[in-house]
């Protein structure tokens, strides 16, 4: 299906609000998370730590590190700390640990190099027993550094799927077309560490799950109503996923948009990626002019879905759109709130993929281009 000049001014309508919240956001973002300042501020977190360490040694004393509780670790948003010194066995162990994942961080910072997590949990197995001794120590560092956890160079493996107009050379060299991948390719393990990439994308499609964002590369939606990028995060998106959604949308400046089911828990990916994680949210990742696309809880009543495709809500649901409306930003964002009240006094909602009910290729050949050419998200 080709698609008609409608299509491409709405969403040039929409590049030009992306713009605009660009220079607001972005400006802020690269103030905050300029990756430079972040390495600097990490080997010098780093100097700082090591130089307490050995006073405190020095002068016969016991060192302690005082590690900022996790936001996610209490219900006051991470007030506290905790203290982390020698003596009993479990603190001796974490303080080991902790100091050893920093000599780690300020090796790669140093010399401008990167690795996974994975790669250093194997070739020091002995000290971690359990990747997830590592990742404990590396999100201690990160907040004892106080630099976000891109900055310690240590790396994750992401689950998201990317593909489409894009090419890039990733931090140890390898060169990737994206355009070629027939079912998509990983995001990458190191989205900071990227260069040369190339795009000529006019829109990043955000899609909520692997089966839809399968169904529309199999379909070819980024090249029939392209060139375009589809990313997915497989659900709730990772931090990796958010990075390369950030990063696509401030070099390519194009507007980004959102592909989710109709109900509190897409409305709530969508949020992540607009608004950000109350849990530990960072510089970097929120993209501000993301506009939700759909499915809509407004776009039921007119797609006249059958009884049983519409599933009522459950109290969970409740509870979690009444914790989305209470979102400091959502809460400013009437369009959104809108769409919460909506599915609040419908009571029902529905997934992406009961839109093969209207017909198997309903999504792909009719929701998704008439949506974008009559300018039918909100933002």
């Amino acid at each position: 299906m080709a698609v008609g000049e409608e299509f491409w001014r709405e969403l040039e309508n929409l590049k030009q609000l992306s713009l605009r919240d660009f220079e607001v956001y972005a400006h802020v973002n690269a103030t905050l998370g300029n990756a430079e300042d972040i390495d600097r501020a990490a080997m010098e977190g780093c100097e700082r730590v090591v130089e307490s360490v050995v006073a405190s040694l020095s002068s016969g004393e016991c060192p302690v590190l005082r590690v900022p509780r996790s936001h996610r670790s209490d219900g006051a948003g991470g007030v506290g700390e905790s203290l982390v010194t020698v003596g009993a066995p479990q603190s001796t162990r974490r303080f080991s640990v902790l100091l050893f994942t920093l000599a780690q961080a300020f090796r790669h910072v140093a010399s401008g190099t990167f690795s996974t997590r994975r790669d250093v949990f194997y070739e020091n197995v002995w000290l971690y027993g359990t990747q997830s001794a590592l990742d404990r120590a590396a999100e201690d560092l990160s907040r004892l550094l106080g630099v976000p956890r891109r900055g310690l160079h240590l790396t994750v493996t992401g689950k998201g799927l990317v593909a489409g107009s894009l090419a890039y050379t990733t931090h140890d060299g390898t060169t990737i077309d994206v355009s070629q991948a027939q079912q998509g390719v990983l995001v990458p393990e190191c989205v900071q560490g990227l260069s040369g990439v190339v795009s000529e994308a006019r829109y990043i499609l955000v899609v909520e799950k692997d089966a839809t964002f399968q169904k529309l590369v199999e379909a070819q939606v980024h090249r029939s109503f392209g060139p375009a990028v589809l990313i997915t995060g497989k659900g709730y998106p990772d931090v990796l996923t958010r990075q390369l959604v950030f990063r696509l949308w401030s070099e390519l400046r194009v507007p980004v948009l959102a592909l989710t089911d109709a109900d509190p828990y897409g409305l709530h990916i969508a949020a992540i990626y607009k608004f950000g994680s109350l849990a530990r949210e960072e510089p970097g990742l929120a993209v501000r002019s993301l506009a939700w696309l759909g499915v809509l809880p407004s776009d039921l009543p007119a797609l006249q879905l059958p009884a049983h495709a519409l599933l009522p809500l459950t109290p969970t649901d409740h509870g979690k759109l009444a914790s989305l409306a209470a979102h400091p930003l959502v809460s400013k964002c009437p369009t959104w709130l809108q769409q919460i009240h909506e599915q609040q006094k419908a009571g029902y909602k529905a997934e992406i993929q009961s839109l093969t009910h209207i017909a198997q290729d309903y999504l792909t050949s009719s929701y998704i281009p008439t949506k974008i050419r009559q300018g039918g998200w909100i933002t």
